[in-house]
């Protein structure tokens, strides 16, 4: 017997090694599901430091955190799939939450449709072998992906307020069809599809491109006080934020993922705002199955703007206590 047992195990282990790194750790990630909430994070650091600013928040809140969220443009240096970067998330636990942005970068210049990279050439399939090519990458990576096209685009038709790709509701939905229908051509099975809109309460029904390619709805929350010299710029707590947003999400009865989640300070109490928060989700909010917080300590356009959770010690106090519920995973 005891011979047995050796060759049962020598099998296993060769069977792992030529499986290969993806698989293996594989087995340690997972979608968000419902029931509870997935917690993860952006970086400005992630995934260039290998997520050891993420390790260090998850030891910092004493939690695991199971979602990395990250940039990729398609006009830029980071283009192409990062299958290194994908499996090494996966072997630290981390879950891959890719924002795929057509464009290439122009903060500066950040609303002018860039026509090498519009919506309808996507559509029209003048990308298709730069998507295959990511579609090959991440079936081969074997591991869980979910990926979020061209986000924040559901502004009011005709209308592009800080991205090129936005106010093109029926081109959107075209582009993402497409999209994931090139992804399934080519047996990335792996891959979760993530439409992450804004005000889902206002136009959003506009540009969402169907319950067959859709996995998860998402949308953004940031509550950016008094910072901002701006009409609109008061303390708004997360209620008061995202209610009327959940109650629009109830029309696709889809998990929805809060992709970008953060608070500044000024204007109001944000160790309260994220304790009303986090209590809210097992009791007001079921469909949210994950959370993305904003670990940035200085906004781009507001560098006043502390949007982490450890921007006082109060903040990081609240944050702590709340996710200490087992609802949150």
């Amino acid at each position: 017997m005891r011979q047995i047992h050796s060759v049962i195990v020598w099998l296993v282990c060769v069977v792992l090694g030529t499986m290969g790194v993806a698989t293996v750790a594989a087995q340690g990630t997972r979608w968000p599901t419902s029931g509870r909430v997935m917690l993860g994070a952006f970086t400005a650091q992630i995934p260039y430091d290998n997520f050891a600013a993420l390790d260090r928040l998850g030891r910092l809140v004493n939690h695991p955190l199971h979602m990395a969220l990250w940039f990729q443009a398609w006009g830029d240096g980071d283009a192409d799939f990062y299958s290194y970067y994908v499996n090494l998330a996966t072997k630290k636990g981390y879950t891959p939450v890719i924002t795929w942005e057509p464009w290439r970068r122009a903060f500066d210049d950040r609303m002018t449709v860039q026509p090498e990279y519009a919506l309808s050439t996507i559509a029209a399939g003048a990308h298709d072998d730069y998507i295959r090519s990511w579609a090959h990458a991440a079936r081969d990576s074997g591991v869980p992906i979910i990926l979020r096209f061209a986000h924040e685009q559901s502004t009011e038709p005709g209308v592009r307020s800080w991205y090129p790709w936005q106010g093109d509701p029926e081109n959107f939905k075209a582009a993402f069809r497409h999209i994931v229908t090139l992804f399934r051509e080519e047996g990335a099975t792996n891959v979760r599809y993530l439409w992450s809109a804004m005000w889902l309460h206002k136009w959003a029904s506009l540009y969402y491109p169907g319950d067959d390619v859709v996995d998860y709805v998402g949308t953004t929350e940031l509550n950016h006080g008094t910072v901002p010299d701006e009409q609109w710029a008061k303390w708004r707590t997360f209620d008061e934020m995202f209610a009327p947003e959940y109650q629009a999400a109830l029309q696709w009865n889809k998990p929805v993922i809060l992709t970008e989640l953060a608070s500044a300070e000024q204007g109001g109490d944000k160790a309260q705002w994220l304790r009303d928060c986090f209590a809210s989700f097992k009791t007001r909010y079921p469909l949210v199955v994950g959370v993305l917080l904003v670990e940035i300590e200085s906004d781009r356009e507001w560098p006043a703007i502390n949007w982490s959770v450890t921007s006082s010690p109060a903040a990081l106090k609240a944050f702590k206590e709340a996710i200490s519920d087992p609802y949150f995973e």
